[in-house]
């Protein structure tokens, strides 16, 4: 039972060692030193929308717009970072095209992304420039956003 409990806590105390290794989960290391802090990208993107015309007041219809140029902002980050699934499907029959489909999937989980300015165009269009500075490891396959594992 002794034996049991001291192999215990040996494995514990070594996954909280291991753990506490550098910044999150031992990717990156917060140092400003360190040269995969040095390894930064920037992703830098401008959103469109557009002021919807069956909003109730001006202002909400400037809110909304803010907000669809804040999401097409997201998206097009997405895009550009993780890429996009095309699905596309055609049916043709008697030698014409009956019907022609072309679906576009996108997905990710955006941390540390920038709201820099909002600004108010022509036609009631509204412009969002976001940003993601991202940090990568030496691995290659490994990022995090800049910020977040410390003084970035």
């Amino acid at each position: 039972m002794k034996k049991l409990l001291a192999l215990s806590a040996c494995l514990i105390a070594l996954s909280l060692w291991g753990c506490s290794r550098g910044g999150p989960g031992g990717v990156l290391d917060s140092s400003a030193g360190n040269a995969a802090n040095q390894k930064v990208v920037t992703f830098q993107v401008t959103g469109k929308g557009l002021e919807p015309e069956n909003a109730l007041t001006k202002g909400e219809a400037i809110l909304m717009a803010e907000r669809a140029a804040v999401a097409d902002g997201y998206r097009q980050l997405v895009e550009t970072v993780r890429g996009v699934y095309v699905d596309a499907y055609m049916k043709a029959g008697r030698g014409s095209v009956n019907q022609d489909e072309v679906q576009v999937h996108t997905q990710s989980w955006l941390r540390g992304t920038e709201v820099m300015d909002i600004t108010q165009g022509e036609y009631g269009i509204t412009l969002a420039r976001l940003r993601l500075r991202i940090n990568f490891s030496k691995k290659g396959m490994v990022w995090w956003p800049v910020g977040i594992a410390g003084n970035g």
